[in-house]
């Protein structure tokens, strides 16, 4: 019996897989997908200007502007880059969080948040104050004046994002009162006039100023009318009329008192107690005539059926029964045939609404574009009337000079016209009617993903201006409720436009920790 071989190389074997395993760590390293930055950023060098934006705004010196005091190494995967403030604070950060533009945060979010703070109401009674001092001339309207501007400064401290510019602030202030105004005005015009009626409010226009001729939009942009695209897809409008969905049995109902009826009208016509009436007169379709027959042969069948029965002949009544069971098919299939067939106009509202709802999630994404935390959504609103055109298949938008006037933008007929072609096409196609991409990948409807940039879908190219059209719906989307003329109402328990912080998980009760009894 041979003795068992000893191993005295285990050293040897560690090492050669230790070597296996950082080749295979190296070669997943290399077929890892790159991050790409945008050129911009990779040229950086020392001395230029730019902007700290990290993702958390309570960090110090978030949004703050900076200088570069070392450059981004071009050879690395993830380059950082040397930052000096205006305090002489030194930081270094990922190349990702610096940008060369001056951030300057959109004031309608900002406006709305206001409105709901406790002194916007004694904002808005100044204001009304001062200027109905300034009208009679009173001395101590200046002093007015002063205090509201003094409010409004107070407000946007309260509202701006920390780290904010003085400039910025100040024309936050400025919007502020000039919002404050446009809800003293509108109150007034809601106020009672004579025998109790509300005047009438202006329905005058305005003219837009802004002729859209090309476009140079950002990512955020348009992110923003790939969400106008995907509401419009998939129809987010807010309903104001209920819509009855009938089942099968439902449609069975319907039809057999629409059968019964007939019989009652051949019976009275054989009574004599209605005028006989043709209704194949004119019609030279075989289905038509067909539809005809098959209910005038069956209702004598079914009066001999009776007969029948009264008699005791069962055998002979179900004979009979069955005969009028087969001429009702008949006249059935007539009738589906020519429902098939009809060519049908449609006259009304394309969409069961007009209030377009868009939203805007807030997301946080790590360093491998994974999902990381929820920090609330921003509701928009628009109002958008689509209709069927005279022609009874094509669509029209009808307040295209309501949107055109609110956003202050003038484009030509031939957006409109493509965005009514692009919404048939895109229904047809999700309704199986037509050839083309269905539901999938309804996010990228406009702009597509590219190496982490958003660039135009070549197949739009059929669709010329359609990007102008989608450009007014994205101004009307930061406008006030009141400017598009959509009331309270109508957003029934729908969330208010802004903002929206995610739920606190803290004020949950219940549960296996909290249990109530």
């Amino acid at each position: 019996m041979k003795p068992e071989r000893t191993e005295f190389n285990d050293g040897q074997n560690w090492k050669r897989q230790a070597d296996a395993e950082a080749r295979t760590v190296a070669r997943r390293e290399a077929h890892k997908p790159r991050k790409v930055l945008p050129k911009r950023l990779t040229t950086l060098a020392p001395g230029d200007v730019v902007w700290y934006q990290p993702r958390d705004s309570a960090r110090p010196h978030a949004h703050e502007r900076a200088t570069v005091r070392r450059a981004p190494r071009p050879d690395v995967r993830t380059p950082s880059v040397r930052l000096e403030f205006a305090d002489g604070t030194l930081l270094t950060v990922p190349l990702s969080q610096v940008s060369r533009v001056e951030p300057r945060p959109d004031p309608a979010p900002l406006i709305d948040e206001a409105r709901r703070l406790p002194s916007w109401r004694k904002l808005v009674a100044e204001v009304e104050e001062a200027d109905h001092c300034a009208a009679t001339s009173e001395p101590h309207a200046c002093t007015l004046s002063q205090e509201a501007e003094q409010r409004a400064r107070q407000l946007a401290g309260m509202v701006a994002p920390r780290h904010t510019p003085a400039a910025a602030k100040t024309d936050l202030a400025r919007l502020l009162l000039e919002a404050a105004r446009a809800d003293v005005a509108a109150a007034a015009l809601r106020a009672a006039g004579r025998a109790g009626h509300v005047p009438p409010p202006p329905r005058h226009l305005p003219v837009p100023t802004d002729e859209l001729a090309t476009l140079r939009l950002t990512q955020d942009q348009r992110a923003m009318v790939n969400r106008i695209a995907l509401s419009l897809h998939r129809r987010y409008f807010l309903s104001d009329r209920e819509l009855r969905a009938l089942s099968e049995d439902d449609r069975e109902q319907e039809r057999v008192r629409g059968l019964i009826g007939t019989f009652i009208g051949r019976a009275q016509q054989d009574a004599g107690l209605a005028p006989v009436k043709d209704t194949g007169k004119g019609k030279g379709s075989e289905l038509h005539a067909q539809a005809h027959d098959s209910l005038a042969r069956a209702y004598p069948l079914a009066l001999e059926a009776c007969q029948a029965l009264i008699a005791g002949k069962a055998d002979h009544a179900l004979t009979l029964a069955l005969q009028v069971q087969e001429l009702r098919l008949t006249h059935v299939a007539a009738r589906r045939e020519l429902d098939r067939a009809r060519v049908k106009h449609h006259t009304g509202r394309y969409f069961h609404g007009d209030v377009l709802s868009v939203r805007e999630e807030h997301v946080v994404l790590d360093e491998d574009g994974e999902f990381e935390r929820y920090e609330g959504m921003t509701q928009y609103y628009v109002r958008l009337i689509v209709l069927y055109a005279p022609d009874g298949h094509s669509v029209l938008v009808a307040n295209t000079a309501e949107l055109e006037s609110v956003t202050g933008t003038r484009v030509p007929p031939q957006a409109w016209a493509s965005l009514c072609r692009w919404i048939e096409d895109l229904s047809e196609r999700a309704g199986g009617r037509k050839q083309g991409r269905r539901h999938e990948d309804d996010g990228h409807l406009i702009y597509q993903d590219h190496d982490g940039h958003l660039e135009l879908r070549p197949t739009l190219e059929r669709y010329p201006d359609l990007l102008l059209a989608f450009e007014v719906l994205r101004r009307a989307l930061t406008t006030t409720l009141q400017a598009q003329d959509i009331t309270p109402p109508e957003l029934g328990d729908a969330p208010e436009p802004g903002f929206h912080a995610p739920p606190d998980p803290a004020q949950k009760t219940g549960g296996l920790d909290n249990s109530s009894h």
